[in-house]
């Protein structure tokens, strides 16, 4: 089952809203200014990395160092070349307590003409704290709306009980060996290996005889006797 069959059950909502408004906390309080820390060193390797055909992020490896340091070449001014010389010469500056390069010097093949490109963050240390505050804003914004979705779910489902099962007879039978619980080609009549049951006209419930349960993902019967016409 994937992430939007996920998103069928109730419970998927409260879970992530809780999830993001966490993240969103501890991103809010732990915001803080750039602090750039300078580091020296040669390129050993240069990575661009896409996903699903859309760029993510690149990482670089400089040569005696074990980090692997990150960057968003879409962030930088002036704009960033796509490959770096292996053994290059380079400076970067990485946010103090981070791997994130927030500026970087680049030099040619010579190692001579150095170009340094820089980010906001870098340029203007005190930008990475607002827009760390503003995702974590944001993050428990969606969090709170989903967790409301939740809670209305919840109480339209509490509500379904009190109805009552749909119009139409309730066929019962003995289980034909092999068959399988599920819906009806109609998708209105639920077998439950005993008789069959109304389902709601969403498709969402389907009556047990004293209440309405949810379905969750429910396939086709499968040797069942006729449903009701």
């Amino acid at each position: 089952m994937g992430i939007l069959g996920l998103l069928r059950f109730k419970w998927t909502y409260l879970f992530a809203g809780i999830v993001l408004i966490g993240v969103g906390a501890i991103a809010y309080a732990s915001a803080h200014p750039s602090q750039p820390v300078e580091i020296d060193g040669t390129v050993s390797d240069y990575v661009e990395h896409t996903t699903n055909g859309s760029y993510t992020n690149n990482t670089l490896q400089l040569t005696g160092d074990s980090n692997t340091y990150q960057l968003d070449k879409t962030t930088f001014h002036p704009t960033l070349p796509d490959s770096l010389y292996k053994d290059g010469k380079t400076s970067i500056w990485i946010d103090q307590g981070s791997t994130q390069i927030i500026a970087i010097t680049l030099y040619d093949e010579n190692n001579a003409s150095p170009t340094k490109y820089t980010t906001t963050h870098y340029d203007n240390p005190q930008s990475e704290l607002s827009d760390s505050q503003g995702a974590g804003i944001t993050s428990a914004v969606i969090g709170v709306v989903l967790i409301a979705i939740f809670g209305a779910w919840f109480v339209l489902g509490r509500s379904r009980p009190i109805l009552s099962p749909a119009a139409g007879p309730i066929v019962g039978a003995h289980a034909p060996v092999g068959s399988t619980v599920g819906v009806s080609p109609d998708g209105k009549w639920y077998w439950d290996l005993a008789e069959w049951r109304p389902v709601s006209e969403d498709g969402h419930y389907r009556w047990d005889g004293t209440l309405w349960q949810e379905m969750g993902t429910v396939y086709s019967a499968k040797g069942a006797p006729p449903p009701p016409a």
